[in-house]
């Protein structure tokens, strides 16, 4: 102890150099990889010490050996809300290859997200169904003898729903062409022209029926029709038999010849529309097609009160709109049959009213050339 307090009376200075030198050689030894890195270090040319002394000149002092600089710290540690942006980018990034574009994609948040739809599906409004979806209804000469009792006014409104099975849903299908097996899983339901197109038209075999002679939409529910299924086989059945107890596909309406001088045009719409909710309720899978009224003879329209084209047009308008062009359709015939003045071409029909045998022929031809591919 007494040659240690006798080294520091002699020897003051150098033991004062000598306690700050070490920590200094340290400092400079440590930081030789950090806060000295760009500095060359060789522990016989540049000591740890040399090294410390370098920095002091250039400003670079030993206690920031202790300090992250606020700049490192924010590099070294950077928010939550910078990586989820650096996140983002690199996302984008690597989808396309162009970060500018596709980062400036990504803050925009107003981009909507494209529902996918069947690639033979058009994309339209909800206001209207597009040209091609469904048929137009083919006007006639009207020869100016209806009974106005069976007509409702020309400012009726008739389907207004913005929801439901009747709404247009924005997603459509164009009608084209198809072969017979389209029908195998389809059910035609009608009257005494339905009756005809089994037995004479070439889908009998193809598809099953449901129909009866007399019938109209005031009293099929009510009634039996005869049901001939796709081999052919026949027996008595209710509508709501032949739709619960199998599962169509398809399912073609055809009513209105014997309603034309029952009510007016809304009475008729209103009965049609019970019939094909009825129709969904069994059947919420199947494309439902409303046929149009087959339009009668020019000698039948220009002088029955009643039976004529003026009311049927008005009909097939009112029961046309039920369509929503996405898995209901309305479809009309009548241009296959009929002349240029909209009247059923004479040569085609006995009785002014119902098809030749040999006419048939051309219905079954406008329901191939008129059916939708659903969700393909």
């Amino acid at each position: 102890m007494r040659f240690i307090q006798m080294l520091w009376r002699r020897y003051t200075l150098l033991c004062v150099l000598a306690l700050t030198s070490l920590p200094l050689m340290i400092i400079g030894w440590t930081g030789r990889e950090s806060l000295y890195s760009e500095y060359e270090f060789s522990p016989l040319t540049e000591p740890g010490l040399a090294l410390v002394m370098e920095g002091i000149h250039d400003g670079v002092y030993p206690w920031q050996s202790f300090i992250k600089p606020k700049e490192k710290q924010e590099a070294e540690e950077p928010e939550e809300e910078d990586i989820e942006e650096a996140s983002a980018a690199e996302a984008v990034t690597s989808e396309s290859g162009n970060p500018a574009v596709e980062y400036a994609e990504a803050e925009d948040s107003t981009v909507e997200t494209v529902e996918s739809i069947p690639a033979n599906a058009i994309r339209g409004g909800t206001d209207a169904i597009p040209e091609g979806v469904c048929n137009p209804v083919m006007q006639a000469e009207d020869y100016d003898v209806v009974n106005v009792a069976f007509l409702s006014p020309d400012d009726t409104e008739y389907n207004t729903d913005t929801e439901g099975i009747f709404a247009k849903t924005g997603i459509y299908f164009k009608l084209g062409s198809v072969d017979p097996t389209y029908f195998s899983d389809a059910l035609f339901i009608g009257d005494s022209r339905t009756v005809g197109l089994c037995e004479y038209g070439s889908l009998k075999g193809n598809a099953a029926f449901l129909a009866k002679e007399s019938i109209n939409v005031y009293n099929i529910l009510d009634k039996e029709l005869w049901f001939t299924d796709n081999d052919e086989e026949g027996w008595d059945s209710t509508v709501e038999d032949a739709l619960r107890d199998r599962t169509f596909g398809k399912i073609y309406v055809a009513l209105g010849v014997n309603e034309l001088g029952i009510g007016n045009t809304y009475m008729y719409y209103e009965k049609y529309r019970e019939l094909l909710e009825m129709i969904r309720e069994y059947q919420p899978e199947a494309v439902i097609y409303i046929q149009g009224i087959m339009h009668v003879s020019e000698d039948k329209s220009s002088s029955d009160s009643c039976r004529n084209n003026t009311v049927i047009c008005q009909r097939n308008y009112a029961i046309s709109t039920l369509a929503n062009g996405h898995d209901i359709f309305y479809i009309d015939m009548n241009p296959y049959v009929c002349d240029a003045n909209g009247d059923l071409l004479s040569d085609l029909s006995g009785d002014g009213i119902h098809l030749k045998a040999s006419a048939y022929e051309r219905w079954d031809r406008s329901l191939m050339e008129n059916a939708a591919i659903i969700g393909e």
